[in-house]
């Protein structure tokens, strides 16, 4: 059974148990059973740029969404969260270490209360501005199973 166009490849679906197999369990498979799923398929040319994304897609998700490479995401975004989490958790004590300093301190002298709170609410504006929403954006995403 050989496959040509897009259509026929992706309407091949795989068997049960394929999640499970790893890549050259995938492709020996595919060679017992005289499948194969080639990069370019023959009507590549007739295909627009949302075909050929999904095409791409397919391929991936058949030949290379492995166990090993799942679990290899999910180590790389643990690392990830972790330098993440460290990384706030510096802000957030430099943010503490600031409203230390105004209140804790007699830095400002003589300075009314008034002072103080101006200070505070620049401290945290500026954190939120500068520090906390873009950490917020920034935050890695656990991976797609």
């Amino acid at each position: 059974m050989t496959l040509r166009t897009s259509r026929e490849l992706m309407a091949w679906r795989p068997p049960t148990g394929w999640r499970e197999l790893s890549r050259e369990q995938r492709r020996a498979y595919l060679e017992r059973h005289d499948i194969q799923i080639p990069l370019k398929p023959a009507d590549w040319e007739q295909m627009d740029h949302d075909q050929r994304m999904a095409y791409f897609a397919w391929h991936a998700r058949i030949l290379s969404d492995t166990p090993d490479a799942r679990a290899a995401k999910e180590r790389e975004y643990r690392q990830r969260l972790r330098a993440w989490n460290v990384l706030m958790g510096w802000w957030i004590l430099c943010l503490i270490a600031a409203l230390g300093i105004v209140w804790g301190t007699d830095a400002l002298g003589d300075a009314r209360t008034g002072m103080r709170i101006g200070f505070t609410l620049f401290i945290g504006v500026g954190y939120t501005v500068a520090i906390f929403i873009p950490m917020q954006l920034t935050r890695p995403d656990r991976p797609r199973t």
